[in-house]
């Protein structure tokens, strides 16, 4: 019988190459996907927090009304009835003047080659130019400028009339018309409103740190601040005649009532500085330099509020390669710059204001009942009770 064919050697099998399906570049787009989703919910955090810190901050003035009670219960009735009408005439007004300010004009995307626009790029980004240069005839504060406004939209007609023939065809000779342009008929026109701002900004930074240095109190400070900055904002949305749409209105606000949370913090540590600083000082350089620090922190935040609702408000950046990269990074240029001129402002405005507080601390830590004390003497009825908040 013939023998079988040796069987063919069957051949070597390689292990299974395991195929991975992220490269490199997807881990590092998940990762950065998964920190962006975790900042997103970190904001959130923060901003719940800031929302239910506000709302304490407003129930602890109302918390007075157990000081007046205890006087007399028409006095506390009384309180309550003043402290809501103020908040309603103070705050709430203004930010209702803020919220039926009109939108301001949202800007399109910046080209993804800064140097060099496309055709479509500069077409839209013209187009808001034109809708900005609209709400500019509308804005009281250029009034009589409605002539030279309609001079600007006609040269935008004309500008859009080359871009869209391909008359400019280089990129970069784009860049250069949309930007001269924008200088020349947007840019000097809000100079002017600019340096009204900058200036009420200033003003109302040093009147906020003045008013928080002598106060002696958190929750009297903090209803300093909400009322000013409340103020602020609604007079710079007034000025630009214009606020940021829904995101950026409610950023705004969160920002306010960020700044009254920390204020009403702030008053707590700032006391605890000015005891530490006592011990080194003197009594009487304690009680200065608390007020004075809790003063200068105030303004400090009522200049960034400033900033940042400004640049939200005014809404408008040349289309250039020097664009701030974000709305925090300028708000806190524009505070490194006036923040040395206020702060020595405030040192001067505040201090025949802090002398007189101590002496009159002075007066009261040597005399034998407190003036809370007397003022529940003059109703006929003294609890002692010391204040609550």
């Amino acid at each position: 019988m013939p023998s079988e064919p040796d069987a063919m050697p069957e051949p070597e099998q390689k292990p299974a190459e395991i195929e991975t399906t992220n490269s490199p570049n997807e881990i590092d787009w998940e990762l950065a996907h998964q920190l962006q989703r975790g900042w997103r919910v970190l904001k959130w955090i923060f901003t719940a927090l800031v929302c239910v810190g506000f709302m304490l901050v407003i129930g602890q003035m109302y918390l007075f009304y157990n000081l007046f009670a205890d006087i007399h219960p028409a006095l506390g009735i009384g309180f309550v009835a003043v402290l809501t009408f103020a908040l309603i005439l103070l705050v709430g007004r203004p930010l209702a003047s803020f919220l039926t300010t009109p939108f301001a004009a949202k800007a399109p995307p910046p080209p993804e080659q800064p140097t060099e626009p496309t055709q479509s790029e500069a077409l839209e980004r013209l187009k808001y130019d034109v809708r900005y240069l609209k709400s500019l005839v509308r804005n009281p504060a250029l009034f009589g400028e409605a002539h030279h406004v309609r001079g600007a939209l006609e040269a935008a007609d004309t500008l859009q009339k080359k871009l869209a023939s391909d008359e400019i065809s280089n990129p970069k000779d784009r860049l250069i018309a949309l930007e001269a342009f924008e200088k020349d008929h947007i840019e000097t026109r809000l100079e002017a409103i600019d340096r009204d701002v900058d200036k009420l900004i200033r003003t109302e930074a040093v009147a906020v740190g003045v008013a928080t240095a002598v106060s002696m109190n958190g929750t009297v400070d903090a209803f300093i601040v909400l009322w000013r900055n409340a103020n602020l904002v609604a007079r710079i949305a007034r000025m630009y005649f214009g606020r940021p749409h829904l995101g950026g209105s409610l950023l705004i606000l969160r920002d306010v009532a960020a700044i009254v949370v920390l204020s009403r913090v702030l008053e707590d540590i700032t006391d605890l500085t000015g005891e530490i600083m006592g011990g080194l000082l003197g009594r009487m350089g304690g009680i200065v330099a608390g007020p004075v620090m809790d003063g200068g922190i105030n303004a400090m935040m009522t200049l960034k509020l400033g900033y940042l609702a400004k640049r939200r408000c005014r809404s408008f950046e040349s289309w250039s390669l020097k664009q701030a990269g974000s709305i925090s990074a300028s708000a806190l240029e524009g505070v490194k710059r006036e923040s040395a001129g206020v702060i020595s402002e405030l040192i001067r405005r505040s201090g025949g204001l802090t002398k007189t507080v101590v002496e009159a601390g002075e007066n009261a830590w040597q005399g034998s009942k407190s003036a809370w004390s007397h003022v529940q003497g003059w109703f006929g009825k003294g609890t002692g009770k010391a204040d609550p908040v």
